[in-house]
């Protein structure tokens, strides 16, 4: 008999246990905020596009890596997906970004 009830207090310690790992935690809801929300860096940023400096970066960055294409092989339009791509693949700082873009969309090919 003894061992019977304690065979039946651990089962139900087990199964007490097990219900309450198993229910649903509430999750707080949050009402107000506290802390500012981070401004994105280009919103923040003014820089003034230096189109000598992005020819630099443009010929010393780029051509580490790669035979450069001429400015005036593609367009604009193209060349932001190229940048897009290209920039954070680089580790261009967002000042070197702004000029290299500069760079290459004032000596684009012209869209037809």
């Amino acid at each position: 008999m003894h061992k019977k009830v304690i065979f039946i207090v651990i089962g139900l310690s087990c199964l007490i246990t097990l219900s309450v790992a198993c229910t649903q935690k509430a999750t707080p809801i949050i009402t107000s905020r506290t802390t500012e929300p981070i401004k994105k860096e280009k919103q923040i940023l003014n820089i003034m596009p230096d189109l000598d400096e992005g020819k630099t970066v443009f010929t010393n960055r780029c051509g580490n890596c790669h035979d450069l294409p001429l400015p005036e092989q593609f367009t604009e339009k193209r060349w932001e997906g190229i940048l897009s791509y290209m920039i954070p693949r680089a580790r261009l700082s967002n000042e070197q970004g702004i000029h290299v873009t500069a760079f290459l969309k004032a000596n684009a090919a012209k869209q037809n």
